[in-house]
């Protein structure tokens, strides 16, 4: 049984007691991320989360690993598009020091100019490595093609430009507008003590001001044919992502969408997977992704491959997404697509941590919680004629996205312009 307290304030404590397991996993999200900044400070939310690791009003940035690190627990963040998130795992019975640590840094933390300037040369490089790797260059040009002159196309670390230009100013004032009490979801699962963490929330939360929400910049679409951007790097192998604008979070498709994925590339028995890798060697790595925004979203399918095979790979990976959406799947593989999505996200929902990540993000971004056996109902009314209806609708050549980096794949641009065209 989930329960879910809200307070005058607009925070939000959402937990789940688990039996037969000793851990808890406690997360404090807020409803902040790289979307929610100007360009100009593209990368504060990134940068901030690195910050309150540093030290807050009643710990030193070593106090707060040590306390928790010191009784056997880890602690994380991240930050994404739409939300930030800090976390721990740790034994049951030491909730309420745990809680008391995450809380402080959350709500109070001292943003010390040292701290900063340490920290702005750490970030610049995580910038740098991430430049370094095509999997993840490739993912940055594939978004500012998706998303162009609006937050979610830039970079969520930020740009070396933005971040030399991010002053303990702008970091403090944007922690004043977006953690504010109605941003917060305290999401936690496991062995827990359910009187103890109310006590807490009520203790440090339910007393905080309530404070003016900023406004985030929705995203309108404006669909001008297919968008293609082949990037020449002289690396070893070629990154690419072939793609297209998709379902947002809340869509009454997405549990359709969710097979589509696992039978085009959701796993080793699926269908790019067999073709690509298989039947005909062209890539070690091919999988398909969905992700899901509060307005908007994007499913496609990432491939590791020899730039020599990048004109035959996409030729094949263009023939898997036509074939899904114009043939319905056999009821053979429905079964088999039904009882992977509904097992994999049962069993996620053994281990606390993935509990706690889920019904976090479900609160924050979708505003409501679902139980297993609902989750299993929407997969399991899912017919052939949906998922047809759906994969007609998602891949539309029209919106066609592709990104690639790699030696040499610059020249490839217009025969991969006119696949498109021919279909």
């Amino acid at each position: 049984m989930y329960k879910i307290r809200e307070y005058g304030n607009g925070v939000r404590l959402v937990y789940r007691k688990m039996e037969g397991v000793s851990s808890v996993a406690l997360g404090f999200w807020v409803n902040a991320g790289s979307r929610n900044e100007p360009a100009a400070t593209n990368g504060v939310s990134h940068f901030l989360e690195h910050l309150l690791f540093k030290g807050s009003k009643k710990y030193t940035g070593d106090q707060i690993k040590e306390s928790i690190e010191g009784l056997g627990g880890a602690l994380n963040a991240f930050t994404s598009e739409e939300n930030t998130c800090y976390y721990a795992k740790f034994l049951g019975r030491h909730l309420k020091k745990v809680f008391g640590v995450l809380s402080d840094m959350v709500l109070h933390p001292v943003l010390k100019e040292s701290d900063i300037e340490k920290e702005r040369t750490v970030i610049i490089e995580e910038i740098k490595m991430y430049k370094d790797l095509p999997q993840f260059q490739v993912a940055e040009v594939f978004d500012e093609l998706l998303w162009p002159h609006h937050p979610l196309g830039r970079n969520i670390a930020g740009s070396i430009e933005t971040v030399k230009a991010i002053s303990s100013n702008i970091l403090s004032a944007y922690h004043g507008q977006w953690y504010s009490p109605a941003n917060i979801v305290i999401a936690c699962a496991g062995a827990l003590d359910e009187e103890l963490l109310e006590d807490a929330v009520e203790r440090l939360y339910a007393g905080l001001k309530i404070a003016a929400v900023g406004r985030v910049e929705p995203f309108a679409a404006h669909h001008q044919g297919p968008q293609i951007k082949l990037v020449a790097k002289d690396i070893e192998q070629t990154h690419i992502h072939i793609g297209f604008p998709s379902l947002w979070r809340a869509h009454r498709d997405r549990f359709a969408q969710g097979l589509i994925h696992v039978i085009l590339g959701g796993n080793m028995s699926s269908r790019l997977f067999n073709e690509v890798r298989e039947k005909k060697g062209l890539a070690y790595e091919i999988a398909s992704h969905v992700k899901r925004l509060r307005d908007t979203g994007v499913f496609f399918v990432h491939a590791g491959i020899d730039s020599r095979n990048l004109l035959e790979a996409s030729r094949v990976i263009f023939q898997e997404l036509d074939r899904i959406r114009q043939q319905k799947v056999s009821a053979a593989e429905l079964r088999r697509a039904k009882d992977f999505l509904t097992a994999q996200s049962e069993m996620a929902l053994d281990d606390t941590m993935e509990h706690m990540l889920w019904v976090g993000d479900s609160l924050m971004n979708l505003g409501f919680l679902q139980t297993k056996e609902e989750i299993r109902r929407q997969i399991e009314r899912t017919t052939a004629a949906d998922i047809l209806r759906v994969a007609e609708e998602m891949i539309s050549w029209r919106r066609l996205h592709v990104a690639a980096v790699g030696p040499g794949v610059d020249a490839c641009q217009e025969k991969i312009r006119q696949m498109a065209a021919e279909r």
